[in-house]
């Protein structure tokens, strides 16, 4: 089996020289998919975790992804914004059940 992620810059140079590892660069759209990927590996860490440390996790790779899109904070806080407005956000706390629904 192999075993490959994105990994932060600080972990690479602490990976650098060691024979039990192969690092590369990668950039474009395959940093972007792999991007999304820590995105969603992030994700599922903080949720199991619940933790700071892996909330700030997230936001670095969201943060990243971003960069990489071109695209500025502000403009993802206006596209929440928006949203927001139109769909409301999570603070009422409200659960929807379909009891006739295998999946959502």
């Amino acid at each position: 089996m192999v075993c490959w992620k994105l990994v932060r810059d600080g972990v690479a140079r602490e990976l650098e020289g060691r024979s039990d590892v192969v690092l590369y660069r990668v950039s474009g759209s395959v940093l972007e998919a792999l991007l999304r990927a820590k995105v969603v590996e992030e994700a599922l860490e903080f949720a199991g975790s619940g933790s700071l440390e892996e909330a700030a996790d997230l936001l670095e790779a969201l943060r990243e992804w971003l960069r990489v899109r071109g695209v500025g904070w502000e403009e993802l806080e206006g596209v929440a914004g928006e949203k927001r407005r139109r769909r409301g956000g999570f603070s009422g706390g409200f659960v929807a059940i379909w009891p006739g629904r295998d999946a959502c």
